[in-house]
């Protein structure tokens, strides 16, 4: 089945999944959880997430910052990686933020993505630093 992607609003019972899908992904290997103010935040933010049927198997966090936009908190469930599901994902990240206006788009990648960033046409920036103790490249791609 194919997915569908689509915004979602803050703190809706959807929100609250992808929160729980990005928390397993992203934060609990690291025995950590996202802290409240982090959270807090999000209601800032463009809230995207991948379904297919009424389950939330991907999700990704735009955040407004003037004429660009962080891309952050990307998650593919991992037993649904390698179909292409992150790719298409980008694409809806990509028209979310043009139709915001937005002429670049980036994120800090975990070095275990930069691969995939990469053959989705981003470039990475810079030198590699640490972030939650893990090496990340910032990438970038105009949009």
């Amino acid at each position: 089945m194919k997915p569908t992607f689509k915004e979602i609003a803050y703190n809706s019972p959807e929100w609250t999944t992808a929160v729980k899908l990005r928390e397993k992904i992203l934060r609990e290997p690291l025995g950590s959880i996202f802290t409240a103010e982090e959270l807090e935040e999000e209601k800032y933010h463009v809230q995207i997430a991948g379904f297919i049927g009424d389950t939330i198997i991907a999700t990704a966090v735009l955040v407004p910052e003037g004429d660009a936009m962080k891309m952050q908190r990307v998650v593919v469930a991992k037993d649904l990686r390698g179909k292409n599901i992150g790719s298409e994902m980008m694409v809806i990240c990509e028209k979310f933020a043009v139709d915001r206006k937005s002429k670049l788009l980036y994120c800090h990648a975990r070095d275990s993505a930069v691969n995939f960033y990469i053959k989705n046409g981003y470039e990475g920036i810079g030198d590699y630093f640490d972030e939650d103790g893990i090496p990340h490249l910032k990438m970038s791609k105009r949009l």
